[in-house]
């Protein structure tokens, strides 16, 4: 990241000139005209005195034309923003300093700028693709002594093709942690604006690295780009380079898979950008991910007021329709919270699974996070009492009775009862809303943004916006069927195990009532669906909510055959329409989240007994995601906490890989300096404090404890971890990622337990601890140096270790093995090794 970033701050000139490009282009128009009435005159004059005035004049307007077309021309080419010249770096540093070549380290940030892509922001279960951002060219160079051959080209250069010219000066100070720099200088051709800025890292790559971001957030707020969420707010502003890099890093890696260290950085983006309601949508779509969905719940509802909405007044338009035309007079404001809103009323939606980790007090935080996230459920949701029971009830009341529920737990089905209540209003909340901006941004706001687009005193910010990521008819589905039908579940889920006494009416949850649990008309629910998405059936999320909807239809008769392979082939049916139909901005259905995660679809993904229905999801998804064909397939429906617990496995699978080459590599070494063995065993000892944490069962949600523990490998020992294939692994396996090991969710507690004991038997974390105090006691007593041989039985001893350790995990030793390398592990002494026990190592 950023270090030292004030001290950068102090060094940055005023922003780049905005380009408005508009109003170029209109006067460009008004040319045309003039330059026609200059001809038009020129042909009508009957004199010559007249004919000679006409030509003065028609020579003027061709020439202001021609200015205009080209300041027109290059305004565009800023905004879009056409090619941009990477200069050749300038070597201002002293003779002998160690650093790659001038050309060198030019290329690396010219690979730098060509690979900065834009990620826009998306919902689950969307992921859009990343989009190119620069287009690198060079400038053209003209030589005197041959300027005929280049005189042709310097005729084509009267047509702007440059936007933007990158240059740098490589410093070099020695008083400082951080010794390499670089002075970097971005010009833009319009208006001759320029910015500069000079960078310091402990490392070339991180320099260029630093340089790279700068010059993109540079770019971006004065861009076309700059324009798209997340970046909407930072247009014509000073965007930190901090953020921009931990924005990518966390898109980077939640593709990847890797959502334990993406989450690390779209907090570290959210902290620096806390008013971004789309980087809070990333963060609680990535927090759902993992199956921390309380975590995401507490992310969605502390967001909900970024647009100037506190609890009781959001409460209120929730619960008695007032204030409908709120979003009528401010479009953008219900455009930016759309993400999170959606989100939340999704979360709150599959309730089944938020009420279970509610009422086991399961987090990243455990019990904090819902004690903090009760003010707020019961200040917006109160209001669900009443309607539960069907009987009015004094406000303060129905606050009691709900906080009460919730810091209580003991019954799961009335907190889920309650969150699929507050689901559907929320739905319906967010389809009303969503009508209102929707009828305000196509209709009205047509003439605002025209005139603010042709007016040239002030940066061109559309408020119409990009178009909506939710189309109209995906709300319909969700308000008008499936929360209404998830509420119907949890309410015959809820009475099924009920005395007549203690069961809710079934005539307070409204229009469905007319539509029984019990039996469910597969005809009736498909003319609901047809009904709700007439206007926008086309839509890939309509169509993926239809299949939803229909997905948990197949719950109602879980025992009858037909009918769920009637409702399968509908799920596929709008599946294929979602996933496979050609869409113009390529959208694409996450496949983990639509093969594996999304609980709506779990009916689909149930292997036992091979029914229809599995069968046809099966299909669907080779056809969908083609891959290699495997002799051991994964299983279909993994629950997060299996799934979690599988990727701590592979995790330490993985880690026993890149440690035992650690160690194999020092085993060779002849001379090591103490301190240096010391700082060895300070780093093996906080990697097995990590592996603990992730061992442990009630641990695990911290996924701080995972992220640390790669990102302490990856800093200490680079090229190990880089070079072995499979690490860090990705949260849902692959098939380059499959373990070898276990896959019995029992087998693997076993083993995590099995481990978290031989460490605490053999004193493994203590004697690391004893083992580096004495190299520090022993350096304070002169000692400079390890011996040939103390490097090489330290090294084997620990390699061993991590070796049998990772042959156990995958089944290729005896638990007997890894306990016997573990007690084996040398331990320094100051005297000679005694003859048994605990092998000795002096020093």
């Amino acid at each position: 990241m950023f270090h030292g970033q004030a001290e950068n701050d102090r060094n940055l000139t005023a922003p780049l000139p905005a380009p408005r490009f508009v109003a170029w282009w209109v006067w460009s128009g008004v040319g045309f005209l003039g330059l026609g009435a200059a001809l038009w005159w020129a042909v009508a004059s009957p004199s010559n005195k007249g004919w000679t005035r006409a030509q003065s004049v028609l020579v003027m307007v061709v020439g202001l034309l021609l200015y205009v077309l080209w300041r027109a021309t290059r305004a565009w080419l800023a905004y879009k923003p056409g090619a941009v010249d990477v200069q050749q770096l300038e070597d201002a540093t002293s003779a002998g300093t160690p650093k790659p070549s001038a050309v060198d380290l030019t290329a690396k940030l010219r690979q730098r700028l060509s690979d900065s892509s834009m990620y826009p922001p998306t919902t689950l279960p969307a992921q859009a693709p990343p989009e190119s951002f620069l287009e690198l060219l060079g400038d053209v160079e003209i030589d005197p002594k041959k300027l005929g051959s280049a005189l042709p080209r310097i005729l084509s250069r009267l047509r702007p093709k440059l936007a933007y010219r990158v240059g740098g000066v490589l410093q070099f100070r020695d008083a400082e942690s951080d010794q390499y720099g670089l002075t970097v200088t971005v010009t833009a051709f319009l208006f001759g604006g320029s910015r500069a800025t000079t960078l310091w890292a402990s490392d070339w790559d991180d320099v260029i690295r630093k340089a790279g971001s700068w010059v993109v957030s540079t770019l971006l707020p004065v861009t076309r780009a700059g324009r798209l969420p997340p970046w909407r707010r930072w247009w014509g502003r000073e965007l930190d380079p901090a953020l921009y890099e931990a924005y990518q890093q966390a898109n980077e890696l939640s593709r990847a898979g890797r959502h334990h260290e993406a989450l690390e950085m779209y907090f570290t983006a959210v902290r620096l950008d806390p008013k971004n309601p789309h980087l809070r949508a990333e963060l609680a779509e990535t927090q759902e991910k993992m199956g921390l969905h309380i975590d995401a719940l507490d992310t969605c509802q502390r967001a909900l007021a970024l647009d100037g909405q506190d609890v009781r007044s959001y409460a209120g338009r929730l619960w008695t329709d007032s204030h409908l035309l709120r979003y009528f007079w401010r479009p953008r404001r219900f455009r930016d919270l759309l993400g999170i809103r959606y989100r939340n009323s999704i979360i709150l939606g599959i309730a089944e699974v938020t009420a279970e980790q509610w009422c086991k007090g399961e987090g990243t935080h455990a019990e904090h996070t819902r004690d903090d996230l009760r003010l707020l459920l019961v200040e917006r949701y109160w209001p669900t009492i009443p309607r539960l029971t069907g009987t009015g009830q004094h406000k303060q009341v129905c606050k009691d009775l709900l906080t009460k529920l919730l810091r209580d737990c003991t019954d799961p089905a009335k907190v889920r009862l309650v969150l699929q209540r507050a689901s559907w209003e929320e739905t319906k909340l967010l389809a009303r809303d969503d009508a209102c901006a929707r009828f305000w941004l196509n209709l009205l706001m047509w003439p605002w943004s025209l005139l603010r687009l042709f007016w040239p005193a002030a940066y061109h910010q559309s408020e119409l916006g990009p178009r909506l990521p939710v189309a109209r008819g995906a709300f319909r589905v969700n308000s008008a069927v499936w929360a209404p039908l998830r509420l119907a579940q949890a309410s015959f889920d809820f009475n099924r195990s009920r005395l007549p006494g203690e069961r809710h009416a079934k005539a307070t949850w409204g229009t469905w009532r007319m539509i029984s649990w019990e039996a469910l008309n597969i005809k009736r629910l498909e003319s609901k669906l047809r009904f709700a998405t007439w206007m926008s059936r086309g839509h890939w999320l309509t169509n993926y909510n239809m299949a939803c909807a229909y997905a948990v239809a197949m719950q109602a008769s879980p025992d009858n055959e037909n009918y769920q392979r009637d409702l399968a082939e509908h799920v596929i049916h709008h599946l294929e329409k979602a996933v496979l139909t050609p869409r113009k901005n390529a959208t694409v259905v996450e496949q983990t989240w639509l093969v594996h995660e999304d609980p709506d679809l779990a009916p689909l993904r149930k292997s036992e007994g091979e029914t229809p229905a599995a069968e046809l999801f099966k299909d669907f998804v080779r056809t969908a995601y083609p891959r290699a064909e495997s002799s051991e397939q994964a299983p279909v429906e993994l629950q997060a906490n299996v799934q979690l617990r599988e990727y701590d496995y592979r995790l330490l699978e993985e880690t026993a890989k890149v440690m035992q080459q650690v160690w194999n590599q020092r085993r060779v070494m002849t001379d090591v300096d103490i301190n240096c063995a010391a700082n060895w065993l300070r780093i093996e000892r906080k990697i097995w404090k990590f592996i603990e944490g992730i061992s442990g069962k009630e641990k695990r949600h911290r996924w701080q404890d995972r992220v640390g523990l790669i990102r302490h490998i990856e800093a200490n020992y680079q090229p190990a971890s880089a070079s072995s294939p499979g690490f860090p692994p990705p949260l849902v396996p692959n098939d380059a990622s499959a373990t070898n090991g276990e896959s019995d969710p029992e087998k693997i507690e076993q083993a995590l337990a099995s481990l978290i004991n031989d460490m605490a038997t053999t004193h493994a974390s203590s004697t690391i601890d004893g083992d580096q105090k004495l190299l520090r006691e022993r350096a304070a007593d002169g000692v400079e140096r390890l011996t040939r041989t103390a490097i090489r039985r330290l090294s084997a001893g620990y390699a061993a270790a991590w070796q049998t350790l990772e042959d156990w995990l995958e089944r290729e030793a005896e638990h007997e093995q890894f306990q016997h390398a573990l007690q084996n592990v040398p331990q320094l002494t100051r005297r000679a090794p005694a003859a048994v026990g605990r092998r000795k190592l002096p020093v």
